[in-house]
């Protein structure tokens, strides 16, 4: 008898449905998820029942006419739920559609639309980020609750609903490179940049991060960053492949996360540095133990040598992470490191995002003529490898633009040194032009960040009749500490070529932050320019 294609599919295949299997049967009682909400409740779920949900959830989508290849968006906080969603899509081949819950109405309704979206998935409590504009989204043809309010829009269903029936594993047919998840990286675009994820690189995604990070199967992770992201969901999966316990957040509370890696013991994380330094000023991080801590990944921008020491304080068997990746190459690093103390951190630049891994990418520094450039000059960083997007949905002249020459082009842009270690230094689009010469905003934010008396800054350019762009920076200071903004030009200026060196300088009590815990520079660059047009 010959096998079927069915049958070969399954025997060799790349998805990310299969993992959560293979996960329950080696670890069928093992806590996978403990989750909690933003007012404490908390309910956990094992191997064995998180994959049972997402296989009664899969027969029902099907039941109901979902199909491969078929869109289903999800808007909502973090949840057991979403995963559950997301791993049902993945076993009968259909794609997930994370929508940001920061986003305005209008902005939801583009992106559903240009997805077409069939099912729409949304959190009870966000019902008002769709509520406006429901009538308009006429190309969906079943709407879904998550969360316990037993009221809902007529014709919506409960998500409770999709769980009843059978368990087993549903069998269709997904090659290894079909897409599993659609993720914009905008909202606001005419055009939005939809990166499509196969299940390959999601696959190749974990490889990387288990050979190069480590994960292993005694591993509690705090997960709080948004899983609408893709560092949030490679994280979780990458967590629930190697059978480690996930205690998830339903939105990243500093208290609340502090409170929870102590009590559960927690051996890491990861934030961007906006959260690491965040979580330094609640009141009970210096009481709480958090020895526990071993790996502590963080990437985004610039670290504050002020986090890493407050954290060596609390943790002081942690090792700082960082790296440098974003949703195109699947939230797989690029490049990355250890370091335990900031006596460590190479050239004592914040700006390190480690030495070039095994397996995830080839990657190159290059000119705008994509000539290689020479250690120690900055240049784009361009990569290929399996954990590089299958492109990106419905935009042809971004595919062409990024993939020339069989190379992805990141925009980011990076130098390194002679011993190979890299450094971020800007994103080409927000380099600042002052006076007909580049600056790299993170190199500005390397030297501030030294400072002793600065926790976190910010640089930014601003208009300016004399140099086109000055160079500006947002600054929060340490608790305790004073510094005026004359102390702190002067300080850059003596470390700094004269027009790379702040022209102003902005004291703040927070900073300007996206759902995914960035810092928002755009908000930042229009709120001065405007305070200095007043």
């Amino acid at each position: 008898m010959s096998i079927t294609a069915l049958e070969m599919n399954l025997l060799r295949r790349q998805n990310l449905g299969d993992s959560l299997r293979r996960s329950a049967l080696a670890a069928p009682n093992k806590p996978a998820i403990i989750y909690y909400t933003t007012d404490g409740a908390s309910r956990s779920v094992t191997y064995a029942e998180l994959n049972r949900k997402a296989n009664a959830v899969a027969h029902n989508l099907m039941q109901r006419g979902i199909a491969k290849g078929d869109k289903v968006a999800a808007l909502s906080r973090n949840s057991i739920e979403f995963l559950v969603l997301g791993y049902a899509l993945h076993k009968i081949g259909a794609w997930l559609v994370p929508i940001n819950f920061m986003l305005q109405p209008p902005d939801v309704q583009h992106l559903i639309d240009f997805s077409e979206t069939k099912w729409f998935f949304v959190e009870d409590a966000l019902l008002g980020n769709v509520a406006p504009v429901l009538d308009k989204l006429t190309g969906v043809q079943q709407f879904v609750q998550f969360g316990p309010s037993p009221s809902r829009p007529a014709g919506w269903m409960a998500f409770d609903e999709l769980l009843p029936g059978p368990t087993h594993e549903p069998e269709v047919l997904i090659e290894s490179d079909d897409v599993a998840i659609l993720l914009f990286t905008s909202g606001t675009e005419s055009a939005p940049k939809g990166v499509l994820s196969t299940h390959a690189n999601y696959c190749a995604a974990q490889l990387s991060w288990s050979m190069n990070m480590g994960v292993a199967q005694d591993d509690v992770f705090l997960v709080s960053i948004p899983l609408i992201h893709a560092a949030g969901y490679v994280l979780s999966t990458l967590c629930l492949t190697n059978h480690a316990t996930i205690v998830m957040t339903q939105a990243p509370q500093p208290v609340q996360m502090i409170e929870l890696m102590a009590r559960h013991r927690a051996t890491g994380t990861a934030l961007p540095p906006t959260l690491y330094v965040a979580l330094l000023a609640c009141p009970n991080f210096k009481t709480s133990d958090l020895s526990c801590a071993t790996k502590l990944i963080t990437w985004a921008s610039t670290i504050p040598r002020a986090m890493v020491d407050g954290w060596k304080e609390v943790a002081p068997n942690a090792r700082f992470y960082s790296g440098q990746g974003m949703s195109e190459t699947t939230a797989s690093l690029l490049t990355a490191g250890f370091v335990s103390s900031w006596a460590e951190m190479p050239n004592g630049d914040g700006r390190w995002v480690g030495t070039l891994l095994a397996y995830g990418a080839d990657v190159r520094l290059v000119d705008d003529e994509d000539q290689d450039v020479p250690v120690g000059m900055a240049g784009e960083q361009i990569i290929r490898g399996p954990v590089v997007m299958k492109g990106y949905y419905k935009n042809a002249e971004a595919n062409e633009r990024a993939f020339r020459g069989g190379w992805f082009h990141t925009g980011d842009v990076l130098f390194r040194d002679a011993e190979g270690n890299y450094f971020f230094a800007d994103r080409k689009k927000d380099m600042i032009k002052s006076g007909g010469e580049n600056v790299y905003c993170q190199e500005v934010e390397s030297v501030l960040g030294t400072h002793p008396a600065v926790m976190q800054c910010a640089v930014f350019g601003l208009p300016d009749e004399r140099w086109g762009e000055a160079v500006a920076a947002a600054v929060i200071a340490r608790a305790g500490s004073t510094v005026t903004e004359a102390e702190l030009i002067e300080y850059c200026r003596e470390r700094l070529a004269g027009f790379k060196t702040p022209k102003r300088i902005f004291f703040r009590t927070s900073m300007p932050i996206s759902a995914a815990n960035k810092l928002l520079k755009r908000e930042l660059k229009a709120e001065y320019a405007k305070a200095l047009q007043a």
